[in-house]
């Protein structure tokens, strides 16, 4: 028993040695460090030198240079050309002349549109939906801060689509997960434009009932409604999704133009009324409901104390949910309803 237990010991020493010997010997490997998401960017002046003057001259080239996480939508020199920007027309900006320092004001508006706080691979942002840029809403001309704009990403196909693709102000990201050290570049074929209220709708599949029915031809008051909107005049869009409108559909048929005018009024509001959080309309120290009051007046509908559920003209009766909070554009705000709302009277 003596002599097998030293066996055994020498066994295990010898493994380890062997072991110790190997890992010793073994050859180092040289780790590259990852360039910063703009040092990425400047390695590629064929493709982003037109991107690299427009954060320098917005003052964005420092924070994305930063130990930061981002993630940057980022527009070829193509896409700054097809929208008639070019390094020498941003070079030419000076923050010294009123009008110049206007214009790079908007331009890093711009820019921030393209670039949202944590860096994330495309998948994960397909997964969300919904994100935020850097980008805010305006309530006024001179307004330096705000809440941040939304921005939508989805699949077309096989392709990974933002805000809708090109024909409604975003773009396709034609190469993804380009891994930095401070985040994540997908290369983009357009630049993305500041997303209205009515190019949220569009942009969103899951809102086609409701664009097919305010850009019809006896709704364009309403849509003339949404598009006159602005940042010191918004719009809060209460938006019926598509099953809403499917769970309508009785409810619906019928109707005159007139009462879908009606009907449709009453999913507005005036003004950039946002929900404390995804869960409650009101903040923790909320005492009351809240009461809305509509386009469609005299007709409200309530929200309910530290909740997301809305009781609308049928009184006692909790008919809708906000499933989507807060998507953001420039001229007012969406509140996504999993149901159509209904007045009292039309």
């Amino acid at each position: 028993m003596k002599i097998k237990n030293q066996i055994l010991s020498f066994v295990t020493i010898l493994a380890v040695a062997l072991m110790t010997f190997s890992c010793t010997n073994d050859e180092p490997k040289e780790v590259t460090p990852l360039k910063s998401i703009v040092d990425i960017a400047k390695a590629d002046p064929a493709n982003f030198s037109i991107l690299i003057d427009a954060l320098k001259k917005t003052g964005l080239e420092a924070t994305l240079s930063s130990s930061g996480s981002y993630t940057v939508f980022a527009p070829t020199n193509a896409a700054f050309t097809a929208a008639g920007v070019t390094s020498a027309s941003i070079n030419a900006l000076s923050a010294t002349v009123p009008a110049d320092a206007t214009k790079i004001s908007d331009l890093r508006l711009l820019l921030q549109n393209h670039v949202i706080t944590l860096g994330t691979k495309a998948d994960d942002l397909l997964a969300a939906g919904y994100t935020r840029t850097f980008a805010f809403y305006k309530n006024s001309a001179t307004a330096t801060s705000g809440a941040n704009l939304s921005l939508f990403v989805n699949k077309v196909g096989t392709d990974v689509v933002i805000n809708g693709g090109v024909a409604n102000g975003g773009a396709k990201v034609t190469t993804a997960n380009i891994e930095a050290s401070n985040g994540f570049i997908h290369v983009v074929d357009a630049i993305i434009s500041l997303p209205t209220l009515v190019s949220h709708i569009k942009a969103n599949p899951a809102l086609s009932s409701l664009l097919t029915v305010a850009t019809s031809a006896p709704q364009a008051s309403v849509l003339a409604s949404l598009t006159a909107a602005t940042g010191a005049s918004a719009i809060t869009v209460y938006a019926p999704n598509n099953d809403a409108f499917t769970s309508a559909a009785t409810y619906l048929t019928g109707k005159t133009e007139t009462q879908i005018t009606n009907i449709l009024k009453y999913h507005l509001e005036n003004g950039n009324k946002t929900a404390s959080s995804a869960t409650s309309w009101t903040s923790s120290t909320a005492t009351a409901d809240v009461s809305v009051t509509t386009l469609f007046s005299p007709n409200k509908f309530t929200i309910l104390l530290g909740t997301v559920k809305i009781k609308d003209g049928v009184v006692g009766t909790t008919n809708a949910n906000i499933k989507i909070t807060n998507i953001q554009g420039t001229n007012g705000v969406i509140q996504m309803l999993d149901r159509v709302l209904q007045p009292t009277t039309l």
